[in-house]
C-alpha cells in the first residue's frame, strides 16, 4: 500500500501521469479487456464509451463498456474518469460527475468551468 499511497500523492501533486503498480483487479474477461483499454487512454485525453466499444469489436456496445467502467475497483489508477459520452458530455462516474469534472480539469482534458466568485 505504500507504493499506492506514494504514487497517488505524486499524481495529485502533478508529478505522475502513469501508475506503475502490480495490481490485479478481479473482474470478468470483458471487464479486464475494458480496464486494459482504459489504461491506454493517456493523461489529459478522453475517449468515448462508443469508441472503446468499437475498438473491442462491439456494435452498440457503449452501455456494456459503461457497465465495465463502473465496475472498475481502482478508479484513478485505472482511469475510468477519462471516458465520456460520444457527444462530449460527462456521463456516469461512481464518485459523481463533479469529481469526474474535477479530475478531467486537473489533467487538462477539459477546460475548467468559469467561476463567478
Amino acid at each position: 500500500m505504500r507504493d499506492v499511497r506514494r504514487q497517488l500523492d505524486e499524481y495529485f501533486r502533478g508529478k505522475r501521469r502513469v501508475f506503475d503498480l502490480a495490481l490485479q483487479p478481479a473482474g470478468s474477461v470483458f471487464e479486464q479487456q475494458v480496464w486494459t483499454r482504459l489504461l491506454a487512454v493517456p493523461y489529459g485525453v478522453t475517449a468515448s464509451y462508443g469508441a472503446i466499444a468499437a475498438e473491442l469489436g462491439l456494435v452498440n456496445g457503449a452501455r456494456a463498456v459503461g457497465s465495465a467502467n463502473g465496475a472498475n475497483p481502482i478508479p484513478i489508477v485505472i482511469p475510468c474518469h477519462r471516458v465520456i459520452g460520444s457527444d462530449g458530455r460527462l456521463t456516469g462516474y461512481g464518485g459523481g460527475l463533479p469529481l469526474k469534472r474535477a479530475l478531467l480539469e486537473f489533467e487538462g482534458a477539459i477546460q475548467a468551468e468559469p467561476r463567478l466568485f
